[in-house]
């Protein structure tokens, strides 16, 4: 009996244990915590091929995704365009949600800009460098990126310089086996493969311009095919050291 009053005793009283109780607004805030912190460690998570992404990809994924950007510049859809490049970032780069955002971000206005202005103001060269500079850390890349972005900008010159009619164009698929040796690091003969591949889907891509751009094109998924192939020759060329 001593003991069970002591415990009485040391008990608080009920409007003390009242006062403890949380409130729905204290355990709404405690949810809204654990969701930020759960978003936080989405937007920080990054891919499962991060830090090797540049050997470690999948063409399947990544010509398929490319063949929806040309679709989407074309069609000049930016919020589509830039929600693909976001894709896109993660899985040729290997980048944390958060970090492919900001990535896709400033390729969007490289892309905005070079529909608008072409080389003229310098400024879709300068976002393009902002990129490689920005996504050379996460990847683990040995590349400079200078020269990537302009190496990236001179198969877009020739594209345009070429009105958009590069079959069998030998300046484009230069202009692709010297951006794959840059930013892979390997020899011309072992990327030259993937950038022939690479120029077709272009001469296919400017066969669906001029016939006006259909949604339904049967070329469009030739393109996809061709450009999934190109991958495909360049993951086994860069897959050797």
């Amino acid at each position: 009996m001593a003991t069970m009053n002591s415990t009485r005793a040391s008990a608080p009283p009920a409007s003390a244990r009242a006062r403890w109780a949380p409130s729905k607004r204290w355990l709404f805030g405690l949810l809204g915590l654990a969701l930020l912190g759960l978003g936080v460690r989405y937007a920080t998570l990054p891919p499962a091929n991060a830090g090797r992404a540049l050997t470690d990809f999948s063409p399947e994924r990544l010509g398929a995704q490319e063949q929806q950007l040309w679709e989407a510049y074309y069609y000049r859809q930016w919020p589509r365009l830039l929600g693909l490049l976001i894709q896109v970032s993660r899985e040729q780069f290997g980048l944390s949600p958060a970090q492919a955002l900001y990535a896709a971000s400033v390729g969007t206005l490289a892309q905005i800009d070079w529909a608008r202005n072409g080389a003229s103001t310098g400024a879709a060269e300068a976002y393009m460098r902002d990129f490689y500079a920005y996504v050379k850390g996460p990847t683990g890349g040995q590349y400079d990126p200078a020269r990537a972005a302009a190496k990236e900008l001179r198969w877009w010159a020739v594209h345009r310089d070429a009105a958009h009619h590069t079959a069998g164009s030998a300046a484009l698929e230069d202009a692709f086996t010297d951006l794959y040796v840059e930013l892979y690091q390997r020899s011309p003969e072992a990327v030259r493969p993937a950038a022939r591949v690479r120029a077709q889907a272009v001469a296919l891509s400017d066969q669906w311009l001029d016939a006006g751009m259909p949604s339904d094109s049967p070329l469009l998924g030739q393109i996809r095919e061709e450009l999934i192939a190109s991958y495909r020759a360049l993951h086994q060329a860069v897959a050797r050291p």
